[in-house]
């Protein structure tokens, strides 16, 4: 019977010259890994930082167009009030008149002020001057609808203009304004006694024409034939007596 060959023995020199050969080989991969480990870390610590900086260029992000917007808010309103200012509610007039007058619809400028406000603010304070603001204010929003423009010309004198509505829609909500500010006045705290409106209204249509100046000048008059006749009262420029504001005091939008 044949024999199975014993097993090559590999001479111990041979071993040791082996594991000298293996071992720059195992730290060359220790390296490796090692260089990976660091690199990978890098990247972490990279990208940890990246999000941390996107997080504050959104949060900048924010911020800024938060201020962008309030900045655009205050350019348009009267911080008092919170209505337009007088040149944004211009530019708004003058936009929505320019579209009404395409369909021949009309639109409906009601011009009004306080009556005797300074006395109000020389007899009560300027804190009462200013209750009687908000008070007029708050009425005439309960009034009017979304689409209606609502602004301060200055003072003590606002502007409310409704498109779609002739001179009797305007004429009624200036008187429903009118009596609703006289009958909430008293019940006000503190009271602002005898607190009342003048109101002036005029109509733009295809008749009259849509020259915004031009409505304003005629509501304008309107609010100073309603002085004349002696206050607390709407006059719309329909009327005989809504006559031509005098060159000297004629005001402009």
């Amino acid at each position: 019977m044949s024999s199975t060959p014993d097993a090559v023995a590999v001479p111990p020199s041979q071993r040791h010259s082996l594991a000298w050969l293996l071992l720059p080989v195992l730290g060359v991969v220790l390296l490796a890994w090692w260089a990976s480990l660091r690199r990978a870390r890098q990247l972490g610590q990279q990208t940890e930082q990246l999000t941390r900086q996107q997080r504050f260029l959104k949060s900048a992000h924010s911020h800024l167009q938060r201020r962008s917007e309030q900045l655009q808010y205050l350019s348009m309103h009267d911080p008092l009030t919170g209505t337009l200012n007088r040149h944004a509610f211009a530019g708004e007039l003058r936009a929505r008149i320019d579209h009404l007058s395409k369909y021949n619809q009309p639109l409906c400028l009601i011009v009004f002020d306080l009556d005797h406000f300074k006395q109000i603010n020389d007899r009560y304070g300027h804190q009462a001057g200013d209750a009687a603001l908000a008070l007029v204010v708050g009425v005439a929003r309960e009034h009017l609808v979304s689409d209606d423009l609502f602004g301060r010309f200055g003072g003590d004198e606002f502007m409310i203009a409704c498109g779609g509505q002739d001179t009797t829609q305007a004429t009624a909500l200036a008187d429903a304004l009118r009596t609703a500010v006289a009958a909430r006045a008293p019940q006000a705290e503190p009271p602002i006694p005898d607190l009342t409106l003048s109101l002036g209204v005029a109509q733009a249509d295809p008749q009259r024409g849509y020259d915004a100046d031009e409505l304003f000048a005629r509501a304008d008059a309107a609010l100073y034939a309603a002085k004349r006749r002696g206050r607390n009262q709407v006059v719309a420029d329909a009327s005989d007596e809504a006559l031509p504001m005098p060159d000297a005091v004629r005001r402009h939008l």
